[in-house]
């Protein structure tokens, strides 16, 4: 079962919320050189860092990090998404639709919403 059945399938906040910790363990953390090539994003209350790479076949590979267990798993869960998709189909993403859909959205801080935006401002823009 991936992530969005399992956060689908799961009834009380607080199991999503130790899913999502969980996620986020599986976003390998970046040493200082990566860290270095990788944009900070605006707009949330902790660190943030996102990069892309236009693969050959004109889909695209990412990479993001947060200095906080709750963002690395959101991010994590994004990427799971974005993940080889072509530019098109990037701008179609609508990230508040697609963690509404996980029962994720509304428990989210404004400011952690904020920087999600920011990244969803740049998957538009490739």
């Amino acid at each position: 079962m991936n992530i969005e059945q399992q956060l689908a399938e799961t009834k009380h906040w607080e199991e999503r919320y130790r899913l999502i910790i969980q996620a986020g363990k599986n976003l390998p953390e970046p040493n200082e050189e990566e860290l270095a090539t990788m944009h900070g994003i605006p707009g949330c209350e902790v660190q943030v860092w996102f990069k892309f790479t236009e693969k050959t076949d004109r889909t695209f590979h990412f990479q993001a990090y947060s200095e906080a267990r709750i963002m690395n798993g959101l991010l994590w869960i994004l990427l799971q998404r974005i993940e080889n998709q072509t530019p098109e189909a990037l701008r179609q993403f609508d990230l508040t639709a697609y963690f509404n859909a996980l029962g994720i959205a509304q428990r989210l801080s404004s400011t952690r919403l904020n920087g999600l935006k920011h990244i969803e401002e740049i998957l538009h823009n490739l």
